[in-house]
């Protein structure tokens, strides 16, 4: 079995405990960012109904027969249709602001180009936002998150062209794409391994509530511009209370040799858990080989160009493309209904029940063997579903793959910033979102324009659910593990795998639990070889893959071929 480094805790645990008030406080800042993504309504305008506009006539006099959202019928010396181009919306629920042009005028598929363009913005804000995250840090990424929020917020709002309108969505959705996942990185690496998982899935649930309620939750305001303003709000309050409480990562900045700000957040940090530390309080890494690794620079590049990182890396975009597109396929057939309510509450039971046996079982079964099931209950109902799309049954189906789909995207939250090192995990994350997004936007083509029969499509649907089964056999195992630190190979299988490591001075001497990390850490064997001005000798990394199962595959069916022809081989 495949495991991450060794099972001690980093040195913000070591600081501040497994779990105290400011790691509740981090927690509750990173979920009250991440609720910013619940605004994005743009990535799936096409499913949401009409606004609540009226239109202006030239004239007040006429008599009208009939009227929709944008043709009236009206009687003046004889029927005639009169195309709007004037409507008074009611902002806020009580303001009236005219406007000029309105989206929901627009053809489908302009609706759909709108979709389209909102989550290519996301596709490149991903990267980006990754790359800033990596290179500045985690608190200056939710910074411009907010403050781009805020101001493209009230740009479309009040923006009344169709040409700006779809510039300012592309902006909204690049710029603004920091809330999707910021916090799950910044939560990651500040909470201890008992505790990761749970303070994972408090900050993931307005996003996994988006995910769900999207759709409602944009209908229930009466136009797209008020519910844009809501976001603008939330902002200002993000900006000016919430912002004062968060934090950057301890982590990153102790990898990105920023040690005396990881002190000075460590030192406040214990007041607030109410925990003593001695005046010459000091971080320094364990051993000599820890220095070295200080010098080395660990770009995204470099540590790309590991193999077992590259492998791993190429696994997990694949995987993120082909579960959204499975997602995305389900969603949208679901969602293009009227009854959109109703099978919301179907969906949130299934939610409910599915959670609590993943929670059950979760004391029995690995995380990654635990979203093998909740992917193939998602993969063969949504098959189902497209193969009886429009009967009775498919709604049924659509809303277990739903449910089922909702609890597999927590696991994947959960499993995939563990895997990678400090100075890659948002760029790595972001592109894992990034090719997500063109999961869904494959999935929404397909479904509108319908090239293929649904009986292909189901077994297209069915093809990709076996491929992320395959896929998940080459992650790793990452319950109750540490995260990655700055990693030289990548080395799964053997306990060198953190040639850095990190403790905390707390006296002038060290202590008998500083003596056992650095023995825990390295490697008893690597300890002393340091300690005797030995050269270190570090066991090479096993690769990991296909290929590496494929080997075991053979030696297992020589050895049992070789058995049957001589019985005394043992």
């Amino acid at each position: 079995m495949s495991v991450i480094g060794t099972i001690y805790e980093d040195v913000t645990t070591d600081v501040l405990g497994k779990i105290g008030s400011w790691q509740w406080l981090v927690t509750f800042v990173s979920a009250s960012h991440m609720m910013l993504a619940m605004f994005n309504q743009y990535e799936d305008i096409f499913l949401l109904r009409p606004s609540e506009v009226y239109c202006i006539l030239p004239n007040d006099e006429y008599k009208i027969i009939n009227s929709s959202l944008c043709v009236v019928t009206f009687q003046n010396n004889g029927t005639e249709d009169y195309r709007c181009n004037k409507w008074h919306l009611k902002f806020l629920w009580f303001i009236w602001l005219k406007k000029t042009w309105l989206v929901f005028c627009d053809q489908k598929m302009k609706l759909l180009s709108t979709a389209i363009i909102s989550r290519f913005g996301l596709v490149f804000g991903f990267i980006i936002f990754g790359l800033i995250a990596d290179s500045c840090g985690r608190r200056i990424a939710i910074l411009l998150d907010v403050v781009t929020e805020l101001i493209l917020g009230l740009v479309i709002t009040f923006c009344d062209a169709e040409g700006w309108f779809r510039l300012v969505v592309f902006l909204r959705s690049l710029l603004g794409s920091a809330s999707f996942f910021m916090g799950l990185i910044l939560v990651c690496e500040i909470a201890s391994n008992s505790w990761r998982s749970w303070l994972c899935i408090i900050v993931m649930f307005p996003r996994l509530l988006a995910l769900a309620c999207m759709v409602p939750i944009a209908n229930s305001a009466p136009n797209t511009e008020t519910y844009s303003f809501i976001s603008c709000i939330y902002a200002v309050i993000c900006m000016t209370i919430l912002l004062r409480w968060s934090s950057e990562s301890p982590q990153w900045l102790l990898y990105n040799r920023k040690i005396y700000i990881a002190e000075m957040i460590l030192i406040k940090a214990a007041k607030t858990n109410g925990i003593k530390l001695c005046q010459d309080f000091k971080i320094r890494p364990v051993n000599h080989r820890a220095y070295d690794t200080l010098d080395e620079t660990n770009t995204c590049i470099k540590m790309l160009s590991t193999y077992n990182v590259r492998v791993l890396f190429l696994v997990c975009i694949s995987f993120w493309m082909l579960y959204y597109f499975i997602w995305s396929s389900v969603y949208v057939r679901l969602y293009s209904n009227q009854d959109v309510e109703y099978s919301l509450l179907r969906i949130l039971c299934f939610v409910t029940v599915l959670g609590c046996l993943t929670k059950y079982s979760s004391a029995k079964l690995m995380l990654r063997y635990l979203l093998m099931i909740h992917i193939l209950i998602t993969g063969v109902c949504t098959a189902g579903s497209t193969y009886t799309y429009k009967s009775p049954i498919s709604s049924f189906l659509s809303s277990i793959a739903l449910g089922s789909g909702l609890v597999a995207h927590a696991l994947i939250l959960n499993i995939t910033p563990r895997l990678f090192a400090i100075n890659i995990r948002a760029t790595v994350v972001g592109c894992c979102y990034a090719t997500g997004q063109i999961g869904s936007i494959i999935s929404y083509l397909l479904f509108l324009f319908h090239p293929l029969s649904n009986v292909v499509i189901m077994v297209i649907e069915f093809f990709v659910t076996l491929i992320l089964i395959g896929l998940l056999f080459i992650f790793p195992d990452v319950d109750q593990r540490e995260l990655p630190d700055v990693m030289k190979d990548m080395d799964y299988f053997s306990e060198l795998s953190k040639p850095l490591r990190w403790v905390s001075q707390k006296t002038t001497s060290p202590s008998l639990e500083e003596v056992e990390m650095r023995v825990h850490s390295f490697g008893s064997a690597a300890y002393r070889a340091s300690t005797s001005n030995a050269s270190e000798v570090f066991a090479p990394a096993q690769r990991i893959g296909f290929v590496r199962l494929w080997r075991v595959f053979i030696n297992y069916v020589r050895r049992k071929c070789c058995r049957k022809i001589n019985p005394n081989i043992s």
